[in-house]
């Protein structure tokens, strides 16, 4: 097993050689980037038309403009070193739990809960700030406590650092709520050596939400609109005008792309039929109108990210690297997992955006930071080879 090299490197290590971009992370997340234009003006032109007095490519412009400033951010933050990222995460361990408490009573409301700052024509969602703040705090724990990786103190560490971020964002997104607690778990497991309370831990939630549903205390836990949510899952045609309407248009776009899709723009689901065509959905219209070899080359593009991220991480010079690279890994993947999970209806809907592919600015902001952060720890591993 590598031994990992702790902090407090020379003089002469950090000035050593210059800047190196990892190219093949960049063009992976280039592809994705246009990829996803591409698709969310085909999912949008109809209904853009409609509503802006023939305008077809208003959505799709104004996501031009968030990942093209998203993209100038990237390589800015692919060259401040990660070490000073992490030193100052502590200050903005305490801006992301104030945000996701304020967020809770100031925020705008969107389907009944407060989730994002409205500020002026833009929004913010203390959630994306939050899910990377975790991921640098997370690191330099893991770093400054490295000699207990064989100790049960290390994971109790993990929840103290973790709870206060996730019970506000949870509280208000439980979706986001899940990315950030999967995130964590993930990092936990990395860094400890006790790996086996995982898989316990693992068997006992999944037995306890079974007994939870089964006694009816579950409906007494979470809000009506959760709960119609799983109703739904379990038999979508019995709710085909109310909560299972989204999942069943999902899976008649699904079901009409066959092996070659419609074809690039001849989706019938995306004029007007599927809520949410450009966000949480967006993996539907590709199936339909590239099928599921186009949703198979989409899948390709995400296990090559993955791919990359494992690469990265396996060369960063120091563990504190080595997690950073591994938390973005754990975010990205349960992320596209948890979508393609509900638009396939796996699992209940629980609203996750597809990285790089579904509408959002502040979605793609972040996602391309975190992008940034993991250009830098390949950068320093090269030039320190």
């Amino acid at each position: 097993m590598r031994q990992w090299r702790r902090r407090g490197k020379s003089k002469q290590e950090q000035v050593n050689g210059g800047f190196s971009l990892d190219y093949s992370l960049v063009i992976i997340v280039f592809l994705l980037s246009m990829f996803g234009l591409l698709i969310l003006y085909s999912a949008t032109a109809y209904t853009d038309a409609a509503a802006h007095a023939g305008n077809s490519f208003y959505t799709a412009a104004k996501q031009a403009v968030f990942t093209a400033a998203a993209l100038v951010v990237m390589f800015f933050v692919s060259r401040m070193d990660y070490h000073i990222l992490v030193r100052y995460a502590k200050f903005a361990y305490p801006v992301a739990v104030i945000l996701g408490i304020t967020v809770l009573f100031f925020g705008k409301e969107v389907n009944g809960q407060k989730r994002w700052f409205a500020l002026g024509p833009l929004s913010f969602q203390p959630a994306e700030f939050s899910k990377i703040v975790l991921i640098l705090c997370l690191a330099a724990l893991a770093e400054r406590l490295y000699h207990l990786s064989k100790s049960y103190w290390i994971l109790l560490w993990f929840g103290i650092v973790t709870l206060p971020i996730f019970l506000p964002v949870v509280s208000a997104n439980l979706s986001s709520g899940i990315i950030i607690f999967a995130i964590a778990g993930i990092m936990a497991f990395i860094c400890s050596k006790k790996r086996w309370i995982f898989a316990v831990a693992a068997a006992a939630g999944v037995g306890l939400i079974i007994l939870l549903y089964q006694s009816g205390i579950l409906q007494k836990v979470l809000d009506a609109y959760q709960m119609d949510r799983i109703y739904a899952w379990q038999q979508p045609e019995a709710y085909a005008s109310t909560n299972g309407f989204q999942t069943l248009q999902g899976l008649y776009a699904i079901g009409a792309g066959g092996i070659f899709g419609r074809g690039l723009g001849e989706s019938v689901q995306k004029m007007g039929y599927l809520p949410e065509a450009q966000n949480d959905m967006i993996f539907s219209i590709i199936c339909e109108e590239l099928g599921l070899f186009g949703a198979a080359l989409l899948i390709v593009m995400f296990m090559l990210l993955i791919w990359r991220f494992m690469a990265i991480a396996s060369q960063a010079v120091d563990f504190e690297g080595m997690m950073i690279v591994s938390g973005v890994m754990a975010h990205i993947s349960i992320q596209v997992l948890l979508n393609i999970a509900v638009v396939t209806n796996t699992i209940p809907n629980t609203g996750i955006s597809l990285p790089f592919i579904s509408y959002g600015g502040s979605s793609i902001m972040f996602l391309m930071i975190e992008m940034g952060i993991v250009l830098n720890v390949a950068s320093q591993s090269r030039r320190r080879c």
